[in-house]
């Protein structure tokens, strides 16, 4: 488990899409482009319901043939959200978000499929 704590400031959504793609290259290199396409949509709308003072927390698992990608902020409702689903669905198998008196925390699952392989025997 890879973590790190950002404050929501608008130079974390490059520093986390960095970061994302760094631990992606090595350690899922097939997911890196992904990986910090969906940390950056993560962090950016972390960043839209966090005070300043706070700070989001990232996190990214990493999985034999996966990434799971976690950002928590302690912010409340996003009344602007729902655009990050659409990016999202296009570059993950699984996402998903939460709320409790913790803050927000959302998620998003990349996995590598391979290439399908075909029996022309």
């Amino acid at each position: 488990m890879y973590q790190q704590h950002l404050p929501p400031i608008p130079d974390s959504i490059d520093i986390v899409g960095v970061w994302a793609r760094g631990i992606a290259q090595a350690e899922r290199p097939d997911l890196a482009r992904d990986a910090e396409r969906v940390a950056r949509t993560l962090m950016a709308a972390a960043i839209r319901r966090t005070m300043r003072g706070q700070l989001i927390q990232t996190r990214i698992d990493v999985a034999h043939d996966s990434l799971c990608i976690e950002v928590h902020d302690p912010g409340g409702y996003d009344n602007l959200g729902g655009f990050e689903t659409a990016e999202l669905s296009s570059a993950t198998t699984s996402f998903g978000a939460s709320r409790d008196h913790s803050g927000h925390r959302t998620w998003a699952v990349l996995r590598w499929f391979g290439e399908a392989q075909h029996d022309l025997g």
